[in-house]
This record gives C-alpha cells, structure tokens and sequence, in this order.
C-alpha cells in the first residue's frame, strides 16, 4: 500500500471541519503539515480516487467551505496566481478602464 498526497484549500477555519468528516467516516488518510497557510495536507491510500475522498468529506462540508483540491503545491500557486490576475476588477471596473483610455487617447488627440 502507498500513499498519494492531496491538498485542500478552501474558506477560513475548513481544516477542523475537514478532519472531523474524514474522521466520521472511517475513510483512510493521514493529515500532514504544509508550508502554505492556507492549504491543507492529507496522505490518502493510492488505491483511493479522489471521489472517494470527496464522499468522505461530503458535498455539504465541500460547498460550504468552497474547497478545492490540489495534487501538489505547484498546481495550487498555478491556480492561485491565475485567479488572482484575473479578479483584480470586476466587470465594471473593467468596463470603466476602458472608457477611461478611450477618453485619455480623445484627450491626447485634441491636446496637439
């Protein structure tokens, strides 16, 4: 038997929750510690799916905590950064950038 690592993030304070379904449930894992605050770690039993893991947790525990689940660290910070660049404005704030560069481009021309 070998062990597969899985991440988890989510909303503030996930972890208890987490391990209290996981405990709940009888299913087989081992927590672990990770560098990254926010990001949970769990060795899970290779011949697991993650579905199964999902199960054990349960969709309620999984959609309250708005949990999603990594392989590794590198596939977080990818996902992470990704969702970072691409909420920094909302689609309004958005829509007014552009408006405001149409009206600077005005501005220059009308300025010469």
């Amino acid at each position: 038997m070998g062990w597969v690592t899985l991440y988890i993030s989510g909303k503030p304070d996930f972890e208890q929750e987490v391990l209290h379904q996981l405990g709940r449930s009888g299913f087989g894992f081992l927590p672990g510690a990770s560098d990254e605050s926010d990001l949970a770690l769990y060795w899970v039993n290779d011949s697991a799916t993650l579905r199964d893991f999902k199960k054990a947790i349960g969709a309620k525990t999984i959609f309250k905590y708005r949990l999603r689940f990594y392989g590794s660290v590198e596939e977080y910070h990818k996902e992470h950064s990704k969702s970072m660049n691409e909420n920094l404005f909302t689609p309004h704030e958005k829509a007014m950038i552009r408006k405001m560069k149409v009206w600077e481009k005005k501005k220059k021309l009308y300025s010469k």
